[in-house]
């Protein structure tokens, strides 16, 4: 699958991120410290389990007694959850794993959470074994596993990361999606690894010898994995040099399974996150995209040329400038004179793709805001009021695709959207990108979850909403969605491409390790930019980039 896109650079636009909490009384209360995208806990202030009771599976922290469920399932795949409704009271996750059945086979794990976590391998001899005293612990709601990092182990995956190996080792890294032209600095994302990026999937997997591990954090809430990064102070110090995965909030879920090939693994993990609906033919194909394409026209003198240059082509692309002044779901009538359906038919047998942005424009004489608005469908802010961001239209207001009522909501539109002749569409900025706007302070749920319980999952809430309305639309044809932005689950519902990146060969060379490891994440249906998005591409970029 080939897409190439070619738009004019976006300014960046630079904003801080800082944490939300909530009142006793559940009232949400904005804390003054940041976000940091490049830091993460450190065991030191972590209090650890030091007791464990096998019979009713509590262990205790501090004397504070919590909750462990440790679930086996077939095929060496096995779940440690940590339970404690004081602490973690309510479940996040917008789509739930399913493991295969219960296990009636020998555990290969062993677990004495106060002393050892193991994860035993084909000849008996531990692969994964926790740091001896700090398995498990806690800092207020943040949590994390700490694990040895032998020198002889190797790592993969980590989900959509634009390190420049495959092999992720001595990395500190956080899941939080991103905006990355806006979030970081052009001189970091326009020729270097930009981390964290615009999809997480907090999963390793640790190469012991010929065998494999996985481990998957089933929890949104900012997870962080460090794989034996070890100390960033320049002096004589060493710090041990630890397998950690945590998170900052959240109920604890970690996921272990055992390979013991790569292959083996891999297909447990898709079938634990859920594998990838088959799609239709035509997105297998050619695709063109770029920036400025916006309605009849543009696709007509498409067809045209392609049909000139004797090109294979499958789908044709259209960017924000389709819609009446970037509000979604419009279709202006200066570049639709016929109306979409036409403009489509008169390309077939191409498809048509054009995008879709969660933003809603904040006017009140905008149909889709005003009934967004009688429905209740969008998120709001501290003050009880909708929150603001500014995105393409300017004043911008977001659906709470966490709630079931405001998916079915926007379902509707993408059912009319697809019957207006769209076969696939490109769900874009759903990070979800709020411009210069901090994104904290956009609150889930009626207001009663704070930004960082749903950040992550916020565009899988739009995957899975624009999914049933296509699905409604035309129930015997395979949907085609292309995501920026995702989280575990992804894969059920979209394909994905790997972001705005830029016309030169640092991401020429960085796209083959980062479709590499979110294929062995769980998102195999996956592909950069080909050619690139910012910057102008050459010839010989161009011909290197398709031959990859």
């Amino acid at each position: 699958m080939l897409y190439l896109k070619k738009r004019e650079n976006r300014a960046p636009l630079q904003h801080f991120l800082c944490s939300v909490v909530q009142n006793d009384d559940g009232r949400p209360l904005r804390k003054a410290s940041r976000m940091y995208l490049t830091k993460t806990p450190h065991p030191a202030n972590f209090a650890f389990a030091r007791s464990f009771d096998p019979t009713s599976g509590r262990i205790f922290i501090d004397g504070h007694a919590l909750e462990l469920d440790i679930s086996s399932f077939e095929n060496g795949v096995y779940r440690l959850a940590v339970r404690d409704k004081a602490q973690w009271p309510d479940p996040l996750n917008l789509v739930e794993l399913v493991p295969t059945c219960a296990s009636a086979q020998t555990s290969r794990l062993t677990v004495d959470i106060d002393a050892q976590i193991s994860l035993l391998g084909d000849r008996g001899k531990a692969l994964l074994d926790s740091l001896a005293g700090c398995s498990f612990g806690v800092m207020d709601k943040a949590w994390m596993f700490v694990f040895e990092s032998p020198e002889n182990a190797r790592y993969y995956g980590m989900g959509e990361k634009t390190f420049e190996t495959l092999e992720v080792s001595g990395k500190r890294s956080k899941f939080w999606n991103v905006d990355a032209w806006a979030d970081h600095h052009f001189a970091q994302w326009k020729e270097h690894s930009s981390d964290p990026y615009y999809l997480s999937i907090p999963y390793v997997i640790v190469q012991r010898g010929q065998e494999f591990i996985g481990l998957l954090i089933e929890n949104p809430c900012a997870p962080f994995i460090e794989t034996g990064a070890g100390t960033t102070i320049p002096t004589e110090y060493v710090e041990p040099r630890s397998l950690i995965l945590g998170a900052e909030d959240g109920e604890p879920i970690l996921w272990i399974l055992y390979g013991p090939t790569l292959q083996e693994l891999t297909r447990k993990l898709q079938k634990l996150v859920g594998v990838t609906p088959l799609p239709p033919l035509w997105a297998l194909g050619y695709h063109q995209s770029r920036w400025g394409y916006g309605g009849h026209e543009d696709l007509v003198a498409l067809d045209e040329n392609f049909k000139i240059h004797d090109v294979p082509c499958d789908g044709l692309w259209l960017d924000i400038d389709y819609m009446d002044g970037y509000r979604v779901f419009t279709y202006p009538a200066d570049r639709f004179p016929k109306g979409p359906k036409a403009a489509t038919e008169a390309v077939k047998p191409r498809r048509v793709v054009a995008i879709l942005d969660p933003g809603v424009k904040q006017d009140p004489e905008y149909s889709v805001y005003r009934d967004g608005v009688a429905k209740g469908a969008f998120c709001f802010n501290p003050q009880g009021l909708e929150f603001v961001g500014m995105v393409w239209p300017g004043r911008t207001v977001f659906p709470d695709f966490t709630l079931a009522q405001v998916r079915a909501w926007w379902a509707d539109y993408a059912k009319d959207f697809r019957g207006k002749g769209f076969s696939g569409a490109w769900l874009d900025m759903n990070d979800p990108s709020t411009g210069a706007v901090d994104p904290h302070a956009m609150l889930f749920r009626r207001g009663k979850h704070p930004h960082l319980h749903f950040h992550n999952q916020y565009a899988l809430g739009m995957q899975i909403a624009t999914r049933e309305g296509f699905l409604a639309a035309e129930p015997q044809l395979r949907p085609f969605l292309l995501t920026r932005s995702g989280w575990i689950g992804t894969s059920r519902f979209s394909a994905v491409w790997t972001g705005d990146n830029v016309s030169n060969r640092f991401y020429l060379r960085t796209c083959i390790p980062t479709t590499l490891n979110l294929s062995l994440s769980g998102i195999p249906f996956n592909g950069p930019d080909v050619g690139g998005f910012g910057d102008d591409t050459n010839e010989a970029l161009l011909v290197d980039w398709v031959k990859c």
